[in-house]
């Protein structure tokens, strides 16, 4: 019978589960072409170019029109009291009139 040496290798096997998705898409050559040159001039590779560009769209997506401007003022503002609300409606209907 002959003998049979087990099959390891020093380097780790390659596990699918950590990698990273691909995603392939079509685009117009000219478009392409654009990118490329686009990407040249950021001195990236035009996945790299393309990656950023899906990042930032997708987090200003995500994210709310208000959010920048959200803790902006740090002002202290008295809370609101009927009397401040009332004296606010009441300048608004002199100037009104």
């Amino acid at each position: 019978m002959a003998r049979v040496k087990a099959l390891t290798t020093e380097i780790g096997v390659c596990d699918t589960a950590d990698m990273s998705e691909t995603l392939t898409i079509r685009v117009p050559a000219e478009e392409k072409a654009r990118w490329e040159k686009a990407a040249a001039a950021a001195r990236e590779s035009v996945a790299e170019y393309v990656r950023g560009a899906v990042r930032q769209r997708a987090q200003a997506a995500s994210q709310s029109p208000w959010e920048p401007h959200l803790g902006s003022a740090d002002v202290a503002v008295p809370a609101p009291t009927n009397a401040n609300i009332r004296r606010a409606f009441a300048r608004r209907r002199r100037h009104k009139g």
